[in-house]
């Protein structure tokens, strides 16, 4: 191992924190002691990434009942057990994130993975996506389902819209978005402001539904509505407190 490799293994990473609260195994020492520190004030962190997996999870199902079998994830971290190309099986998906230590460790995990891969993608510009990495695994002239968590929740309001808009106008006919939002009680998060939720040290933007609508734009939030991620297609109690909300939505 380099000098440069020790070093980076010190490092905590939220992807693989957020793998070592899933139960996976692509995280290490240094991961697994900060996944515990961020629990001691907060022990419902790990919790709110569980149930924002189980969402995606229902979501993608969702979106292949309607025929679309090629994915798109933005910002998509650590390929965690239990992530799209394990729920639908088949499918073809590309893994893309800013992070180069999640994009290395994704394209290692996926290497022996028929038709997924793994790359480098800026949510906020999809002009940065690989084009050739593009063509090889997914046909943009056919509908995308597009995957996009943990992103909005560091996003100013002017921003988010842009940012949807821009995966509107990128999107084929017939594309689906699977989106996730930072709930109003995601502020009771002491520790999720340090680097948990947020590993940039930007704000942190809690909405409700009234304020998520808008941002959507142009596109066409299914009858589900946007929702807890606990409950969207789950039946069950609303949570007294809603730390994430989610929805999916087409371009007609």
């Amino acid at each position: 191992m380099t000098d440069a490799m020790a070093q980076q293994a010190q490092v905590p990473d939220t992807g693989r924190i957020i793998d070592h609260w899933r139960g996976g195994a692509q995280h290490l020492p240094a991961d697994a002691e900060a996944a515990k520190a961020f629990c001691a004030p907060d022990p419902g962190l790990p919790h709110v990434h569980h149930t924002l997996q189980e969402f995606v999870g229902r979501a993608v199902q969702v979106v292949a009942e309607q025929g679309v079998n090629q994915f798109l994830l933005l910002g998509a971290g650590t390929p965690t057990p239990g992530n799209v190309h394990e729920i639908l099986p088949g499918a073809r998906v590309l893994y893309t994130d800013i992070d180069a230590a999640n994009i290395a460790s994704g394209s290692e995990i996926l290497a022996t993975t028929p038709g997924v891969e793994y790359t480098y993608c800026d949510a906020t510009d999809l002009a940065t996506l690989d084009q050739e990495m593009m063509d090889r695994v997914l046909d943009p002239t056919a509908p995308i389902g597009i995957v996009l968590t943990g992103v909005t929740v560091s996003l100013d309001d002017d921003a988010v819209h842009r940012t949807l808009s821009g995966i509107f106008d990128w999107a084929s006919r017939g594309s689906y978005l699977v989106v996730d939002f930072g709930g109003e009680a995601l502020a009771s998060f002491p520790a999720s402001k340090e680097m948990v939720l947020d590993q940039a040290g930007n704000p942190l933007h809690p909405r409700g539904p009234h304020q998520i609508y808008p941002l959507l734009g142009r596109w066409q939030v299914t009858s589900d509505g946007v929702g807890p991620v606990d409950t969207w297609r789950k039946p069950g109690p609303q949570p007294d407190k809603v730390f994430m909300y989610g929805c999916v939505a087409y371009k007609p």
